[in-house]
């Protein structure tokens, strides 16, 4: 059904301006390596070695490299960033002090509030954690939100330069949630550069299947920064489904990093669905710091295939991968790249609806214009559709109005029939306004209006139906 462009604009423009886009950039707890968070203190609390993996901060995304910054970084900036009073009992818990959760309490509540109780926060763990790792644990797993993450991660960093196998074997024993699923990960990564081959005997003995194919995923991880071949050889023979798809994408990336071509001539060699996930797992690495050479390979890569397969559910997926990615940085590249994209086989809508959903988190009002140019018909309907699932919380008028821009009547009329579903539960008055003066068609509006009225709406007096009375 069409819609005045000028009110979509004005939605796109309400939408812009009402919403405050709050990012909290998360990253691992141990930042720069602990840089920022834990000055070193003369060797009194860390012995210098040559193992350079005992100063590596825990990545947190699987088969991403760790940072090779070190704690001693720290050094340069100081300690005048923490206030004298708390620096000084941050100097004594240094010299051996007594630690417990009650001084934990009362140093933080003597700490600024913000990003200074933050770093205070995590200078506490790190210390405490390389102390006595399990009580540090404990104490940060008794915090809430926030807090109970970065206190978490950077006492288990601490803990595993010390003892990698008791911290691995401490989040082995959490119970299951994404966070420590990531922490699982995380500490067989520290334990395997220590021990490989105990970290991974620890890994394949994990008896819930999600953490065996996290910690795998770990110890892969480290053993590909060595020996990328026999790392990714190890996870396509791994012969669960489930563990082999995880740990495979881990080889992958990690190798990608390293040599591309070779990675990517190892993922032609697998078999079916093996080949298809490594390949999008490479070409999403690469995505990431070049995405431009990304689709070059994709386009390579399907170049010599017959049309039909070009738009095979695998190939739309690598390039719905790429767009994805793409758009996080450069919207309007990549949804240049993906119109160009077949158009059979979803492949371009799909690509296209992931561009959309991207754009509007970095810019909806651009996004909305952007969107308005494209023609009608399926791919418009495909970014429209991200616009509709974007604002209906939000903005559910704006929502409304993008879901009756759709060309496809069915499509719109069940969009339609959401939007007004939740908006008629926070404001039935608006919801009501919206669709009287809706231009929608008579069944669309006969429909539509069963949100309001539970039942049915009446159709208009059939004149025959007196007669035959």
């Amino acid at each position: 059904m069409k819609i005045d462009t000028n009110l979509l604009l004005v939605a796109a423009a309400s939408f812009a301006i009402g919403i405050a886009v709050d990012r909290i950039i998360s990253s691992p707890a141990v930042e720069k390596g602990t840089a920022e968070a834990l000055p070193a203190r003369d060797g009194a609390t860390r012995p210098r070695t040559g193992d350079s993996s005992r100063s590596r901060p825990m990545t947190s995304q699987p088969g991403r490299s760790d940072s090779g910054q070190g704690v001693d970084e720290s050094r340069d900036e100081g300690d005048d960033r923490f206030p004298g009073s708390v620096r000084q009992a941050l100097e004594a818990l240094e010299r051996n002090g007594r630690m417990d959760a009650g001084t934990a309490k009362r140093l933080l509540e003597m700490a600024p509030a913000g990003r200074e109780r933050r770093r205070i926060l995590e200078h506490l763990a790190h210390l405490w954690g390389r102390r006595d790792g399990e009580a540090a644990a404990e104490w940060a797993n008794s915090l809430e939100g926030i807090d109970r993450r970065r206190a978490l991660e950077t006492a288990l960093h601490g803990w595993s330069e010390e003892d990698p196998a008791a911290a691995a074997q401490y989040v082995g024993q959490l119970p299951i949630s994404e966070q420590n699923l990531h922490l699982v990960h995380a500490m067989a990564r520290r334990w395997a550069e220590r021990d490989r081959s105990a970290a991974m005997e620890w890994a394949s003995a994990q008896t819930d299947p999600a953490k065996r194919e996290r910690s795998m995923g770990g110890v892969i991880s480290s053993w590909s920064d060595s020996d990328p071949t026999a790392a990714a050889n190890f996870a396509s023979s791994i012969e669960n489904n489930f563990e082999r798809n995880r740990v495979l994408e881990v080889a992958a990336r990690r190798w990608a990093s390293q040599d591309t071509a070779a990675a990517m001539e190892w993922a032609r060699g697998l078999p079916g669905a093996d080949r298809q996930r490594a390949t999008e797992s490479i070409l999403r690495e690469v995505a990431e710091y070049d995405p431009g050479r990304a689709a070059t390979m994709y386009e390579e890569l399907t170049a010599t295939l017959p049309p039909k397969s070009r738009t095979a559910h695998e190939y739309r997926r690598m390039a719905e991968e790429i767009a994805s990615v793409w758009s996080s940085t450069s919207p309007q590249e990549a949804a240049n790249w993906a119109m160009e994209l077949p158009e059979s086989g979803e492949v371009r809508r799909a690509a296209i609806g992931n561009v959309a959903e991207r754009w509007l988190k970095i810019d909806s009002l651009a996004a909305g214009e952007w969107i308005l140019q494209l023609p009608p018909g399926n791919v418009r309907d495909a970014a429209a559709e991200r616009v509709v699932g974007s604002t209906v919380q939000s903005d559910p008028a704006t929502a409304f109005d993008w879901a009756n821009s759709l060309s496809d009547e069915g499509h719109s009329t069940g969009l339609m029939r959401e939007v007004l579903h939740r908006w008629n539960s926070t404001d039935p008055a608006s919801a009501r306004a919206a669709l009287d003066t809706a231009s929608v068609s008579f069944e669309q509006r006969r429909e539509l209006n069963e949100v309001f009225l539970g039942e049915e709406a009446p159709s208009p007096a059939d004149p025959n139906s007196q007669e035959s009375e």
